[in-house]
């Protein structure tokens, strides 16, 4: 299996205890593929002193004949002010191979250090974690697996209210619900489709965010 074709959509760990004054949520997926859960994918956030912070934990292992052929770990923590990037620090294990994804924003800038890009990106770059609707008028997108800014482009579904088809430097399916809260995403993974399936806890992350 091709690991970067498997992850081609999977754009992904606890927080500290929250101070009383703080705001939480989570939103919990299992990740399936040809009729198997192979993974899941946990998002913790919370809300204090101004601030939006996130952490995102992405665990995946696929096995053949109940051996494991390949395995995918991403832990990812995001920081964000008035929806503005203010650090992302993510780390990965890809089948063995590691690869991280750090940025900083600074002097009106987004400074990237990645495992395959380093440079300044636009204030307004968003990152491959799309758990907010918004993400979808926002460019570019930061790999949060490789530092890579993505051009990509946004299409909605047809006869698939909330769901939208991205293409270009990204290719996957992303689905939102009527509060811009992120309900789903497909992708092709190995030329198996896999599928989000939305498990809980069901917190408002997407708004937690927006109030940050």
């Amino acid at each position: 299996m091709q690991r970067r074709t498997f992850l081609a959509g999977t754009g992904a760990c606890l927080l500290a205890a929250p101070s009383i004054a703080a705001a939480s949520t989570g939103r919990r997926f299992k990740i399936w593929r040809n009729g198997d859960v192979i993974g899941s994918h946990i998002m913790e956030a919370v809300g204090r002193d101004g601030q939006f912070e996130i952490e995102i934990e992405i665990l995946i292992a696929v096995k053949v004949l109940g051996i494991t052929a390949f395995r995918y770990e991403l832990r990812n923590r995001e920081v964000w002010k008035g929806g503005s990037i203010v650090s992302v620090d993510s780390k990965v294990h890809d089948d063995g191979d590691k690869e991280f994804a750090k940025v900083t924003a600074k002097n009106g800038a987004l400074q990237v250090n990645g495992s395959r890009h380093s440079g300044e990106v636009s204030p307004d770059a968003v990152t491959t974690s799309y758990f907010a609707k918004p993400f979808l008028r926002r460019a570019p997108w930061i790999s949060t697996q490789s530092g890579d800014p993505l051009d990509v482009s946004i299409a909605p579904v047809g006869g698939r209210a909330g769901w939208h088809q991205v293409t270009g430097g990204l290719r996957t399916t992303l689905g939102y619900d009527g509060n811009g809260e992120w309900t789903g995403c497909e992708f092709d993974a190995g030329g198996e489709l896999a599928t989000y399936d939305l498990e809980g806890p069901v917190g408002n992350i997407a708004k937690l965010w927006s109030g940050a």
